[in-house]
């Protein structure tokens, strides 16, 4: 009888968060680019609340909007300066940067995050380096895939292979027989 009724509950959950996700006003984001051409600052990647905008946002250019929800948070982006999207190869240098205030979006909203010196911390090339903390923060909790195996160095946006991650691609190389 117990795994009925937890069948029940399964199912009736599930067609609750369905029914939450089809609300007749969603809440949207989109990420604005405010590096104007002949700027090439690439907003790489940006993360907003539940939301990441995973494709490369060109200067003076928007992202595609994304599903969102309500929330007042902090936005979190990484910049690739000089980077061509083009390219098909990936950014040599990523700088981790957070906005400078909370942003809010209510239910039904379309927020537009607007990335630029003026608007985020982080960018050294402004004199506006994020404190170690909240680079740590960044590139271990929110964008770890990009920084693996690297420490990055908030006072100069750079960042260098980790001690171990060298040991371990040193011994990797040892270990391989062919």
């Amino acid at each position: 009888m117990n795994l009925h009724r937890s069948l029940v509950m399964t199912l009736l959950c599930g067609a609750l968060l369905a029914a939450a996700c089809e609300t007749p006003d969603p809440t949207k984001a989109v990420v604005d680019n405010a590096y104007a051409p002949p700027s090439q600052v690439v907003v790489y990647r940006a993360w907003w609340a539940a939301t990441l905008f995973k494709e490369p946002v060109a200067p003076g250019t928007s992202s595609d909007e994304e599903r969102s929800v309500p929330e007042s948070d902090f936005v979190y982006a990484l910049l690739a300066p000089g980077w061509d999207p083009e390219s098909g190869s990936p950014p040599t240098k990523l700088v981790a940067v957070r906005s400078k205030e909370k942003v809010v979006a209510a239910r039904g909203d379309t927020l537009r995050i607007v990335v630029s010196d003026a608007t985020f911390f982080g960018n050294c090339d402004a004199k506006q380096a994020l404190s170690q903390e909240d680079a740590d923060f960044v590139t271990q909790r929110i964008f770890p895939g990009d920084f693996a195996n690297m420490i990055y160095d908030a006072k100069t946006c750079t960042s260098t292979p980790a001690p171990d991650a060298d040991a371990s691609a040193a011994a990797d190389a040892d270990a391989d027989p062919g």
